[in-house]
């Protein structure tokens, strides 16, 4: 586990380049609910479901935390298509 101090998005993807990290400690921006300013970062891993098992044994006893790539998204983007149209 790697647990390194509070770090902003921009530091977290330059020390683990295209890897998953599970991030804690989340310091919030305060009018986005799912942006956060700096996290640290508890484990890390090749995939969502390596670096998760990694950071295992303390996520009992945290309640926020967030899985995250840190490379480029992958895959079609999806635009926004209402399904009601007046």
């Amino acid at each position: 586990m790697a647990i390194d101090g509070h770090m902003t998005w921009k530091q977290i993807r330059e020390h683990y380049p295209q890897q998953w990290v599970v991030l804690v400690d989340h310091e919030r921006l305060p009018q986005d609910i799912a942006g956060f300013k700096t996290a640290r970062v508890l484990a890390v891993g090749d995939s969502r479901a390596d670096a998760t098992e990694r950071a295992r044994p303390a996520l009992d006893a945290i309640l926020e935390w967030g899985c995250h790539f840190t490379g480029p998204l992958r895959g079609p983007r999806f635009g926004y298509r209402p399904w009601f149209v007046p």
